[in-house]
């Protein structure tokens, strides 16, 4: 009784939850722009007048996590979250409108072939501790004619980057290392439920269809990106609040260029992969994407809790 008593006090208390924001019947025939619409619309009117503080992770948010159904983050096509989803990772960040430009080089399809309406959210793992570094991280979210979105997650490391604070510092990958320390390997086998690699982030539906929501013939997508951030966007390594820094970043700037590793690492046993590698990969990786924003940055409640990125994972064996 007591054990059950700790995980509900956990599921109840220690995640932030979904207000529960619902769509029209008809969201999904939509064209793509008009769905970034009313996502943004939610964005806008949840729009926090302060910053809500960032809050701690720890046994408790696991054991919260191990009770909430993990397969709904592979297996909802949907925009928004389920009612009373409980976000334990990624809690508090900012989002802004953006539009994916193609390199006239690039040869991937589907939406790489280019996308007007996009929203991207950045934001920390958790809040940063002795124990918990910084943790930069992104959500994608292109939004398509008649058909569900094209999402995908990146980070630098799980265990983030020391205690420099330039949210542009390091470029961000679908694909990382698995983690080392005793909380990570939690979290690693919490995720294990759905998937047999966490650590990975598949990226096809980003090729099948492109953003007119038309099927693509021959599809091909990278199995591996690099979202490497704008140089000019560097900020302070020092300790503060980056949300702050997100919101001076103006509409028409440059954010990321997506770069894609070299076919011939598409075999890579990932099971093997190591800082060394991701330095290497990186290396030889050519660019694909520019990731730009139409819109400032902002902190609100829909986009907190309310807007969902849902994760394409490799098949468990």
């Amino acid at each position: 009784m007591k054990f059950l008593t700790i995980v509900l006090l956990a599921f109840v208390y220690s995640g932030v939850s979904s207000a529960g924001f619902s769509l029209s019947s008809n969201y999904q025939n939509l064209s793509g722009c008009e769905k970034q619409s009313i996502l943004w619309e939610e964005v806008e009117k949840t729009q926090h007048s302060a910053l809500p503080e960032y809050h701690k992770f720890g046994a408790l948010q696991l054991l919260g996590m191990t009770v909430q159904e993990m397969t709904k983050k592979k297996s909802l096509n949907s925009d928004v979250a389920p009612k009373k989803w409980k976000k334990f990772l990624h809690r508090r960040g900012s989002v802004a409108k953006v539009k994916i430009i193609p390199t006239e080089s690039s040869s991937y399809t589907g939406v790489f072939s280019g996308a007007e309406c996009a929203l991207m959210r950045l934001s920390i793992t958790y809040r940063p501790t002795k124990k918990r570094k910084f943790a930069p991280g992104l959500a994608l979210k292109v939004l398509r004619n008649g058909v569900p979105s094209a999402n995908v997650s990146a980070l630098y490391r799980l265990d983030g980057q020391e205690d420099n604070y330039n949210f542009f510092e390091n470029p961000l990958s679908n694909i990382v290392p698995i983690g080392r320390d005793i909380g990570l390997k939690l979290v690693h086998g919490i995720f294990k439920r759905v998937t047999d690699y966490p650590e990975e982030l598949l990226m096809t539906h980003f090729g099948d269809l492109n953003a007119q929501g038309e099927k693509v013939s021959s599809p091909r997508a990278p199995r591996q990106v690099f979202f490497v951030p704008n140089p000019k966007l560097e900020g302070s390594s020092d300790k503060h609040d980056v949300r702050e820094d997100f919101h001076k970043i103006p509409a028409g700037t440059l954010l990321y260029s997506i770069y894609a590793v070299a076919q011939k690492h598409s075999k890579f046993n990932y099971y093997d992969y190591e800082d060394e590698n991701a330095e290497a990969f990186l290396k030889d990786s050519v660019k694909i994407a520019d990731v730009i924003t139409t819109s400032p940055f902002l902190s609100s409640e829909f986009g907190d809790t309310g807007i969902f990125f849902r994760h394409e994972v490799r098949p468990k064996k």
